[in-house]
């Protein structure tokens, strides 16, 4: 399909994820991240209270039976709602499916349509509630069986774990009132960034050569402004792709030459998308990230930063000569070549 042939052309991505590795086999950190790594050797502290407090830090609830705990103890919940959540994807299909279209009972549901349709429009918030609710009733069935607690400390456990949660929804809420200040239309009281971002591609006339890297950094900033990525999809990739097509047919170019040219281009929407995304206070991810590893979400924000700027620069860089050649592989030499340089400089310059 489109979508998996233009994997290789996603650099941002990609390049991302071979700095991971890099970094953790090199240990070269720079930045906040590296001032944050010697702040952790040097107190003990797993993140600098500077940043704030950490969402999602639970209080220990008390127990003496840790020594009874094993491995099993920790996965077993985690296995369970994977496969409850997997089991209730297509069941709350067919649940959804009954008093419509002269369906009455869930076998007819289940006649009506056959397991991939019932995936693919499942109500997946739906689904992950009752795993969930499934989830927690089996798994203190499990630890009061296995005595790791009483019943009391159980419903301590419960207690603490949502109100860990309270700071991160706060942020959530308050992220996604922000996002749909940005992105709604003036008419609806809103800013309409998104839309008049995207006006900027489609009236600045620019040469094909340019698109890929305006289509880059547009969507990055619209994601970031935003906190979505597939938000930032839904509204550059409509309007990239056809103008990548009209520009390399008005050049003449062949229909792989045609090709070409879309796949960069929308691979720039989605590389751009996930770097805006990635690197927003306001998104989801980047809170709930910074929750689940129990760091202020300030410190996370501004430590993974200089790392997504260097490869979003790169990979900005990378699609300008892959625009203008319009083939890929110039733009992963460009972007290989940059990345060695930065992970060479940025440690030794920028600590």
């Amino acid at each position: 399909s489109f979508f998996l042939r233009s994997v290789p052309y996603n650099i941002y991505p990609l390049l991302t994820l071979i700095m991971v590795i890099y970094t953790i086999l090199s240990e070269r950190n720079y930045g906040p991240m590296a001032r944050s790594i010697a702040y952790a050797k040097e107190t003990g502290k797993l993140y600098n209270e500077d940043y704030g407090a950490a969402p999602g830090e639970i209080e220990d609830v008390g127990t003496d039976k840790a020594d009874k705990a094993k491995s099993l103890d920790m996965l077993f919940p985690l296995i369970v709602l994977i496969l409850s959540s997997v089991i209730l994807f297509p069941v709350t299909t067919y649940l959804g499916a009954i008093g419509s279209d002269g369906i009455e009972t869930y076998g007819q549901a289940v006649r009506s349509m056959n397991l991939g349709d019932a995936f693919n429009n499942t109500d997946a918030s739906m689904a992950l509630f009752y795993a969930i609710i499934f989830t927690l009733s089996i798994t203190s069935v499990y630890y009061l069986a296995r005595k790791l607690f009483t019943l009391r400390e159980a419903g301590d456990a419960l207690t603490e774990g949502i109100k860990s949660m309270v700071p991160a929804l706060i942020i959530l809420t308050m992220a996604w009132t922000i996002g749909t200040v940005i992105t709604s239309s003036p008419e609806d009281g809103g800013l309409g960034l998104a839309s008049y971002l995207s006006d900027v591609v489609v009236g600045g006339g620019f040469p094909i050569a340019l698109v890929p890297m305006i289509a880059f950094v547009l969507s990055a900033l619209i994601a970031f402004s935003t906190g979505t990525s597939w938000g930032t999809f839904a509204i550059m990739i409509p309007i990239v792709m056809p103008i990548a097509v009209g520009l390399a047919q008005a050049k003449g170019l062949d229909g792989s030459g045609v090709l070409n040219a879309a796949m960069i281009s929308v691979s720039a929407v989605l590389g751009g998308s996930v770097f805006g995304d990635h690197a927003s206070p306001i998104s989801d991810t980047t809170i709930l990230s910074s929750t689940g590893a129990g760091c202020p979400h300030l410190e996370h924000v501004a430590t993974q930063m200089p790392y997504a700027v260097t490869i979003a620069v790169i990979s900005a860089i990378a699609f300008i000569f892959g625009g203008i050649f319009l083939n890929i592989f110039a733009a992963w030499i460009v972007a290989l070549l940059l990345f060695a340089g930065a992970m060479y400089l940025m440690p030794k310059y920028f600590k």
